[in-house]
């Protein structure tokens, strides 16, 4: 019996942040097996940091990697302890007892009392205390998926943010350069007097801004990539190269859905978002806990087997009931709280699954006018370039003044930031609407149940 006993081990608490030094020290390889929830494309065997992380290595990085998920993962090992120990039979109960003649009667013993008994409450709760710890297993492994959606989606949004910023810092510093060679030429003519101060104030204004634009796009680009690499695990002191797809981001900027189409995926969103699903199974394991408290209010009994010898020395053996009369009590306050957890989950359930699609809707419509501004942008931006191109020229030969071709050429420089910042927005917009609807991964029944007996 000591030998099947758990024993005591301290395990102490590290005080290291556990943040990988290099990208070589994550794990770099994913089975094919493992993941199922994941689409094909994003269960990448081998992942190849050197040549720089595309959006699908960014993914596999982030599931197979991210503290945030690590942590998660451990609310799996308690569900499951809890389940194991909800399908455990009570164990038996014994008793000795001895009563000691008090007389000088020589022929007087000392009496002994053996019993043998088994609660059987416990055994007849049994059924319903593993059908609700295997709904909140269940309910836990969904939490614990939902969180790794959201650091999906997260990884997707800051690998394409990251893209983004980085061309928007590279047109800032382009606009930094061509205004300080605007502004080189007025200050060498101002030396020259060949032109007045107030073209050469006008040509340094624009010189500031665009310094000031650089450092602040230098700075979200800074936070970005330090998100990037806590949410990888890795050491901010790390420089993470990300493969630049060029124009291949621009092509990722879709239409979005409208319609019936719409109407189609938010009316699913409560069969495939996984803390819907999580908030399904909640309420089926509050199911299973009114019915143990039901049967609880039944009067709890145990049986077993009771052998005596008195003080005379006679042995006797036979069997023996206790159990208790549900007058007072009769387990009524926990069948009413269990009533009412029940109702407060079914309400809690209802709150946010038209949340959900209130939020999604709301997404998807932002979305389309984002859609729209970017379109009408795209359309005009290569005529204002080339009118920038004309006014450069009209310029050197004196046809226009300094402020007019400043005032265009700053208007042009922030309409492609706008078109950038628009390009940003959708496809961070596409990434929060797949992960608030569900339609990038899968929970499926057979899925969910696999990933909690795993």
């Amino acid at each position: 019996m000591l030998a099947s006993c758990a024993t005591y081990h301290p395990v102490a608490l590290s005080s290291s942040a556990g943040l990988a030094s290099s990208l070589q020290q994550l794990q770099l390889g994913m089975e094919r097996d493992k993941h199922p929830e994941l689409p094909e494309k994003w269960r990448i065997k081998k992942i190849v940091p050197e040549d720089g992380l595309d959006e699908n290595e960014t993914i596999a990085l982030a599931v197979l990697n991210s503290p945030q998920l690590k942590a998660a993962r451990t609310q799996i090992a308690e569900s499951r302890a809890a389940l194991f120990a909800a399908g455990l039979l009570p164990d038996p109960q014994g008793g000795v007892s001895l009563d000691f003649p008090r007389s000088n009667d020589p022929t007087l013993k000392t009496g002994e009392n053996f019993t043998l008994g088994i609660d059987l409450q416990q055994i007849l709760t049994r059924g319903a205390r593993r059908d609700a710890a295997i709904e909140q297993a269940r309910a836990t492994w969904l939490n614990v998926l939902w969180q790794e959606w959201q650091v999906i989606g997260q990884a997707r949004m800051l690998w394409r943010r990251a893209i983004i910023q980085q061309q928007q810092l590279a047109i800032l510093q382009q606009q930094l350069k061509q205004a300080k060679t605007t502004w080189q030429g007025q200050d060498d003519a101002l030396n020259k007097a060949n032109t007045t101060l107030d073209q050469e104030g006008l040509a340094l204004t624009p010189l500031m801004d665009a310094q000031a634009a650089v450092i602040e796009s230098e700075r979200q680009l800074n936070t970005t990539l330090h998100d990037f690499n806590l949410l990888l695990g890795v050491d901010p002191s790390v420089h993470i190269a990300l493969t630049d797809p060029g124009a291949a981001l621009s092509s990722l900027v879709a239409a979005p859905l409208s319609g019936e189409a719409l109407q189609h995926m938010l009316a699913m969103i409560g069969k495939r978002r996984p803390d819907l699903l999580a908030l399904q199974a909640g309420y089926m394991s509050q199911e299973g806990k009114v019915r143990e408290q039901i049967l609880s209010q039944f009067p709890s009994f145990s049986i077993g087997a009771n052998s005596l010898r008195d003080t005379a020395g006679l042995w006797t053996l036979g069997p023996f009931m206790n159990f208790n009369l549900p007058i007072l009590n009769g387990n009524r306050g926990n069948v009413a709280v269990a009533r009412a957890t029940r109702g407060r989950l079914a309400e809690e359930y209802r709150f946010q699954l038209a949340n959900a699609r209130v939020q999604a809707s709301k997404m998807a419509q932002d979305q389309q006018l984002a859609y729209e501004e970017w379109q009408a942008l795209t359309m005009h931006l290569p005529h204002l370039a080339l009118t920038v191109k004309r006014m450069a020229h009209a310029l050197s030969i004196g046809q226009i003044d300094m402020l007019t071709f400043t005032t265009l050429r700053t208007a042009y420089f922030s309409q492609q930031a706008r078109v950038l910042m628009l390009e940003q927005a959708l496809l961070e917009q596409g990434v929060a609407l797949d992960t608030l609807t569900g339609t990038t991964l899968s929970a499926t029944p057979a899925q969910t149940n696999k990933g909690m007996h795993s």
